[in-house]
């Protein structure tokens, strides 16, 4: 790999302030074709020189999400079983967040996963189990539920939901399949048209989980109430085990929806290459 020196670096910095337009699209192909290491004084120039402030934005967004891209392909190459629902979500949040301490927040959730465990009586039946960490995500660490702000972009990302303690059912579940991935339980879950939810799948025990509603315990009658009220009728499709592909899918395409309506042409174009890179079907209205 060819290393660029500091100096030529900010050289080609300084030659963004060009009004020549063709000029600056050279200088940005140039940018990008340097990579990370053209970042920090990137950044350093963002506020230095607030004039080119938008134009080392377009760059730094480039660089930025096409590494990611490169991890997504590198992810969407592996079966579904060996995917990483963890990592996934952890790089949606990095596309938002591109300094973010990830190691800080998985341990964040090895902490709460711990805390349960010590709840947990030994030989516990499924239904005190759920009852355990229901109480202590929903009650004790309140994470709810965000019925105020819905449609709030940060609703979406792992690392706002366990800062804040709320987002919308998907990011709601993401959390509480990781927690229960941390202690070996059968949780997977269930990507139903219009809602997300949890299901404990045990062969004494099988129950949904509604993360969104405080963890409220459902039945498959009460999903197939819900479903026909809503309009979509029932399918037994829609109680199945959504795999880790489709979950990452219906969380990138969760923020296309929300990135259109606020337009935000750059980052609409980038979400929807994350999309097709991914792969896997997800079902739409999915929230």
């Amino acid at each position: 790999m060819i290393v660029i020196p500091e100096s030529q670096i900010r050289a080609l910095i300084r030659l963004l302030s060009d009004e020549n337009h063709r000029i600056v699209e050279t200088i940005s192909d140039k940018l990008i074709d340097i990579g990370s290491s053209a970042v920090p004084l990137l950044q350093q120039a963002e506020i230095e020189q607030p004039e080119m402030a938008d134009r080392i934005a377009a760059i730094l967004e480039e660089i930025r999400g096409g590494k990611l891209e490169d991890e997504l392909r590198a992810m969407a190459l592996l079966p579904d079983e060996e995917m990483s629902l963890e990592d996934g979500a952890f790089l949606i949040a990095r596309y938002a967040y591109p300094t973010l301490d990830v190691a800080a927040y998985r341990q964040q959730l090895d902490t709460m996963a711990k805390e349960i465990r010590a709840r947990i009586v030994e030989r516990a039946s499924g239904e005190e189990t759920v009852t355990a960490l229901n109480r202590y995500v929903f009650t004790e660490q309140g994470f709810k539920g965000n019925t105020k702000n819905y449609y709030e972009v940060e609703n979406s990302y792992l690392n706002r939901v366990i800062d804040r303690r709320v987002g919308i059912p998907i990011s709601l579940s993401v959390v509480y399949l990781l927690i229960g991935q941390r202690l070996g339980l059968p949780f997977h879950g269930i990507g139903m048209p219009g809602h997300f939810l949890v299901k404990y799948d045990s062969e004494r025990y099988k129950i949904f989980i509604d993360c969104f509603n405080g963890g409220a315990l459902l039945t498959e009658k009460n999903c197939a109430r819900f479903l026909t009220e809503a309009g979509y009728g029932f399918d037994e499709k829609y109680l199945q085990k959504s795999p880790t592909r489709a979950i990452l899918s219906r969380m990138f395409k969760n923020l296309l929806a929300i990135y259109s309506k606020m337009d935000e042409p750059v980052k609409t174009a980038r979400l929807t290459r994350f999309i097709e890179i991914l792969g896997g079907e997800s079902r739409e209205d999915s929230l």
